[in-house]
């Protein structure tokens, strides 16, 4: 009897554990396939989201390509019956070079007669002008005299022989009569160039077709696609995604598809579906390896199992980290740099109107609806001046105005721009404790920072909350571990925006920083403003720390080395009258006429000589005529032919010691350092208005350093000059 019961009680301990190990295995498997759907989910919902987000970015650009391509066939068309038919050949075609050189993705700008032969071409190309009297786009706008602007299906071109899409307006006579057609031809080579920076994964694509399926572009090109008409990408326009099987190489594909504003395009985005799901399979693996293990060991190493799969957990965890950082990286670059092109022609662009706007106000007179009217123009456009600037922090291409800042003021400043934007359910709390500890940093830089983190805070509290601002100096004596980098030992400013909202879940918080992720809802939001936050950061020298929890808020560390330190700068906000210049001849050179013409004008107006080209390789062989006769070079660095930095190379090669500004809207530390190595004074940020450009030019052309230069001395004046140019627009190279 004695020995019985504990042969009972073994038995029994022995079933119970049984009995507990099985329900725990069931239940393991249980919860495993519910985190298997739930994840299959939310992967599917957030490639959805990042395919509709890009889809409609990439048909908003192309629909502002085609704006542009229109804007100069209505100008060319206007321009050719009021004046250009009454020209010569060779002047008729010079203007028409000059027309096509302010819209890049043109390559043949054409004027075609009404018996439809080609008379006039913006350059030669090798070809004998044809007769297109046949075509679809010629017969269209000579049969109706209001077809507007006519997209023509993809050809292969008289003029020069590649396959292309002519976008063509009509043509009359002052009496309204048909008088030929004007056409733009747009190559699908360099459609395919602009969208090569977009990699989606293998097996995925971009289309861009007409509405009624027939192929314009896709990148990148696959032959099994040319020829085929894709019904099925243009009958279901709408931002939600789909999954279909692919008629080219037949796999499941997510497909979002979008229509071009109100033209007869549709943009599509395909994302291979198999692609998209890697990373659940991924985790499908390690879920079935658990539930293997668990099995298998049995009820005896359940407490050693367990260690032992959250020290593997821990292991994927940080290898899915490099990974997520490697991807991320490289889809930062490719987007950067097509970002920032874009950013680049829109500077070029809105320089034009901010120049000839500010001029127009000048001397605009006492009309108040054209004074309220120009006043709406300069609005909009330093609008517009600002989103460039967001998009080249984005790409990390703009050029920087590093200086030393008091991070207390910089912040306190940027909420000033905040608080009365916040919901009245959003209570705001600042603690500001840094001092004068100092970092280097961009005032309008900070004021992002501040602006797109709070954005992100109410957008986590819908229903209201506290948000709470801190700024605080901090010493860090060992290395310390941050979610998203490392701090070495020193002292840093630490900036730390706490929200009470609802927290990410782990597939966001793994994804926050992705360009084009959002959990918003389709069309409230880019999912550009963390993306931006992580750009400014890194660029900065800085690490960021990110902690959250899901139904309990999020905290956003942003920590900053201390350069030195910083006392709070008074604001001194009333205007000075620009500085004027006394009669230095300036040489201007930049490919953009309208640019051109307004920086001629302008400092023409403050006193100086301008003397300006849109060619720099006339510009040099003028200064080669007479090296002695400019006391300053103003000179565009993106050209055709001579770049900014080779022109400036050969300049001073001629004249040592002549002051050179090279101009700029694109590039970073890399264009600076070119800059630096030519010579040059400064490197000036585009789009210029006219108090920075003044300020600009007197910074380098001073009697002294004229005197020196116009004496041809072998040594360049000292720099910086003792009047330094304004922080808004110019930096000083490091030579």
């Amino acid at each position: 009897m004695k020995l019985s019961r504990p042969l009972s009680e073994t038995r029994a301990l022995r079933r119970w554990i049984a009995g507990v190990g099985s329900g725990v295995i069931v239940a393991f498997a249980a919860s495993s396939a519910y985190d298997a759907w739930r994840l299959h989910q939310q992967v599917s919902q957030s490639t959805a989201r990042e395919l509709s987000n890009l889809a409609r970015a990439l048909s908003e650009e192309a629909e502002r390509s085609l704006q542009a391509v229109d804007l100069l066939l209505t100008d060319t068309s206007i321009w050719y019956r009021d004046t250009g038919a009454k020209l010569g050949p060779s002047d008729i075609e010079t203007a028409l070079r000059t027309r096509v050189s302010a819209t890049p993705q043109v390559s043949v700008l054409t004027v075609t007669d009404a018996a439809g032969l080609q008379r006039f071409r913006s350059r030669p190309t090798g070809e004998p002008l044809a007769d297109v009297s046949d075509r679809p786009y010629f017969q269209a706008q000579r049969d109706s005299c209001t077809a507007g602007m006519f997209i023509n299906p993809p050809i292969v071109t008289r003029s020069e022989g590649r396959p292309a899409l002519v976008v063509s307006r009509r043509l009359e006579t002052p009496a309204g009569h048909f008088a030929g057609v004007v056409t733009a031809i747009v190559t699908l080579d360099e459609l395919r160039e602009v969208y090569d920076a977009i990699d989606l994964g293998a097996a995925s694509a971009l289309l861009l077709t007409f509405d009624d399926g027939r192929l314009v572009v896709r990148q990148p090109p696959d032959p099994r696609a040319d020829g085929r008409v894709f019904h099925d990408l243009t009958s279901a326009q709408t931002t939600e995604a789909r999954v279909e099987l692919s008629p080219v190489d037949g796999r499941r594909k997510y497909i979002v598809s979008l229509p071009v504003s109100d033209r007869p395009l549709v943009m599509s985005v395909t994302k291979d579906f198999e692609d998209a799901m890697a990373p659940w399979r991924a985790e499908m693996w390690g879920l079935v390896g658990r539930t293997l293990v668990l099995v298998l060991v049995g009820l005896l190493t359940i407490s050693l199992l367990l260690r032992q799969l959250r020290r593997v957990e821990r292991d994927q965890a940080a290898r899915e980290q490099l990974e997520a950082q490697l991807r991320q990286a490289q889809h930062m670059e490719s987007l950067g740099t097509l970002a920032g092109g874009i950013a680049h022609d829109f500077n070029n662009i809105l320089g034009a109107i901010l120049g000839h706007g500010e001029m127009a106000q000048r001397r605009a007179g006492p009309d108040a609806d054209l004074n309220r009217h120009l006043d709406r123009i300069m609005q909009a456009g330093a609008r517009a001046k600002l989103l460039v600037r967001r998009i080249l922090d984005f790409s990390r291409s703009g050029v920087h105005d590093r200086s030393l800042l008091n991070v207390d003021q910089a912040v306190e400043e940027a909420l000033q721009l905040v608080a009365p934007t916040l919901p009245a359910a959003v209570t705001l709390a600042l603690a500001a404790r840094a001092g004068s500890a100092g970092i280097l940093g961009d005032v309008l830089q900070m004021q992002q920072l501040v602006s797109n983190l709070c954005s992100n805070a109410v957008g986590a509290m819908p229903e209201g909350g506290r948000l709470a601002i801190e700024v605080d100096a901090r010493l860090v004596e060992r290395r310390v571990l941050l979610s998203h980098g490392a701090l070495a030992p020193g002292r840093y400013v630490e900036l730390r925006v706490t929200d009470t909202g609802t927290g990410m879940p782990e597939v966001v918080y793994a994804r926050m920083f992705d360009p084009f992720f959002s959990t918003k809802a389709v069309g409230e939001g880019t999912g550009l403003g963390l993306s931006v936050v992580h750009s400014i950061v890194s660029d900065m020298g800085g690490v960021i720390d990110v902690r959250t929890e899901p139904g309990r808020g999020s905290s956003f560390a942003l920590w900053f080395p201390v350069a030195g330190e910083a006392p709070r700068q008074s604001r001194d906000r009333e205007a000075e009258a620009p500085p004027r210049g006394e009669g230095q001849t300036l040489l201007l050179v930049d490919d953009e006429a309208p640019l051109v013409e307004f920086a001629e004008e302008l400092l023409a107006e403050l006193g100086y000589e301008p003397v300006g080209f849109t060619d720099s390789a006339a510009a040099l062989e003028a200064f080669e005529r007479a090296p002695a006769r400019f006391d300053a070079v103003l000179t565009d660095e993106t050209m055709p032919g001579l770049s900014g930095v080779e022109l400036t190379r050969r300049l001073l090669a001629l004249r040592p010691g002549l002051p050179v500004l090279v101009m700029s809207g694109y590039g970073g530390e890399e264009l600076e350092a070119k800059v630096a190595a030519a010579g040059a004074r400064a490197l000036v940020r585009k789009p210029l208005n006219a108090t920075e450009l003044a300020q600009a030019v007197a910074a380098v052309v001073t009697p002294s350093a004229a005197a020196a230069a116009a004496a041809g001395s072998d040594d360049p004046p000292a720099w910086p000059p003792s009047s330094a140019p304004s922080a808004s627009s110019t930096r000083a190279v490091d030579r």
